[in-house]
């Protein structure tokens, strides 16, 4: 797949500099997968941190009580 980004021109001269052509793609794709990683990291951490909040869990089973008189 090919996609276009808009790169300021001094990173992208010191870019094109710094890594041979047939290289690029592959350093970008390694770089988005580390960064991707991370991001996947820290959702898992938050939802981990919610999933042993108390006050939230007694807050969603309030909510889960709660009736609101119609029927399925």
């Amino acid at each position: 797949m090919r996609i276009t980004l808009s790169i300021p021109d001094v990173v992208a001269h010191r870019f094109q500099a710094a890594v041979p052509a047939r290289q690029r793609s592959r350093l970008v794709t390694r770089l988005l997968e580390q960064e991707l990683s991370e991001r996947d990291d820290t959702l898992a951490a938050a939802c981990r941190a919610a999933n042993r909040d108390k006050a939230l869990q007694r807050e969603i089973d309030e909510w889960q009580s709660f009736d609101d008189g119609i029927e399925e």
